[in-house]
């Protein structure tokens, strides 16, 4: 696979083995830079895998991928540099710690040249109101929680920023706040977003460009509006794909 300074993430082939179980079989992946991209499947469809190796937490079996031209085996600290991560793996914030304390905490590894600042910046970004900044994260909602987890992803400025279920635990009215915050950020900060969820709503409406997994293999890669021009229609596309009741529609770069 050669680079591209076209996009941000492509991938070839990418696979990963557990022993004789295979999470994640051949993706192919070309997004361009600044995209808001949707990454749909069920639970253990290979979604979480996939970001995995594509952040470098994971060296793929097979394949490769690079992020900005720069490969994931190869060059794992150009890459670690360039993402913003957010998973369950990552949202456990310090609930001792007010967010200035927390966020300060990374700004200072980054060795900003301003932190104070940066983080003003990044929490006025992510939408926490001023009055809570200086209270414990333990008292804080869900959703303040998880504003505070993308803060801290965006960071020093990433290039692609990684969402594995962003909304997971989230009330209707929260998840709507959620998608406004990801679609502001999009917009504003010129990230390109990799959003992992099995939500239909949330990818249909957050996502332009979509690819869809399950048994660890992609069955779609397309416009989301290809698969319906509404949310019933899309919805009843995608579970026949999920399910393997589709036809061949895969359209991915090789």
């Amino acid at each position: 696979m050669s680079a591209s300074t076209d996009y941000a993430i492509e991938a070839s082939g990418l696979t990963r083995r557990f022993g004789s179980f295979v999470a994640v079989d051949g993706v192919a992946l070309r997004i361009p830079k600044g995209q808001l991209y949707g990454f749909l499947g069920l639970n253990g469809a290979g979604k979480t895998t996939t970001i995995r190796m594509l952040t470098t937490l994971l060296p793929p079996t097979e394949g490769c991928a690079r992020l900005w031209g720069h490969d994931v085996r190869r060059e794992p600290l150009a890459v670690r540099r360039l993402v913003g991560l957010v998973s369950d793996e990552t949202s456990e914030s310090q609930s001792a710690w007010t967010a200035r304390e927390y966020l300060g905490y990374f700004a200072r590894v980054r060795r900003l040249a301003n932190p104070e600042a940066e983080v003003e910046r990044i929490l006025e970004a992510v939408g926490l109101h001023t009055r809570f900044r200086g209270k414990l994260i333990g008292s804080y909602s869900t959703g303040m929680k998880r504003r505070v987890e993308i803060g801290r992803a965006l960071m020093g400025g990433p290039k692609v920023l990684f969402l594995d279920e962003p909304t997971r635990g989230l009330d209707l009215p929260a998840k709507r706040e959620m998608w406004r915050l990801l679609q502001d950020l999009a917009r504003r900060e010129q990230v390109t977003t990799f959003l992992s969820s099995h939500d239909a709503q949330e990818i249909r409406t957050l996502c332009s460009e979509i690819s869809i997994i399950a048994h660890g293999r992609l069955v779609f890669s397309g416009r989301a509006q290809d698969l319906g021009a509404d949310l019933d229609t899309f919805e009843e596309q995608l579970v026949d794909l999920l399910l393997g009741r589709g036809s061949d529609r895969v359209d991915v770069a090789q």
